[in-house]
């Protein structure tokens, strides 16, 4: 009867981990707080994150990126310098920020559809 029963719920927590990894992957675009255009192209494969992150027309790939449910984090390099980045999944939009800074000074990235 045990064996029955685990079987739906595994099946749920596995689905809401498809759809946290399906809703940060894609492409975003947003602004940080000093102005500047950055497009994210993210892409998930169970707890990988991968993809290019744009500034201002120059991109860099996304490397050492991890997913754990609505979170993630990367490295990638900014004026030659690798920086690490930490953002979630809020609803529709992605808050993303440089660890350096913190969660207050967060980029907020809608969509591009």
């Amino acid at each position: 009867m045990k064996k029955i029963l685990m079987i739906p719920v595994i099946a749920l927590v596995s689905g809401a981990m498809v759809h946290a990894e399906a809703g940060i992957a894609g492409k975003w675009e947003g602004k940080t707080r000093n102005g500047f255009e950055v497009k994210l192209e993210l892409t998930v494969t169970e707890t990988a994150l991968t993809g290019t992150l744009t500034r201002e027309g120059q991109s860099t790939a996304i490397v050492d990126g991890k997913v754990s449910k609505n979170t993630f984090t990367f490295k990638a390099t900014l004026n030659d310098q690798t920086e690490g980045f930490t953002g979630e999944l809020d609803g529709d939009q992605l808050k993303v920020w440089l660890d350096r800074q913190g969660p207050p000074m967060a980029a907020v990235f809608k969509r591009v559809k």
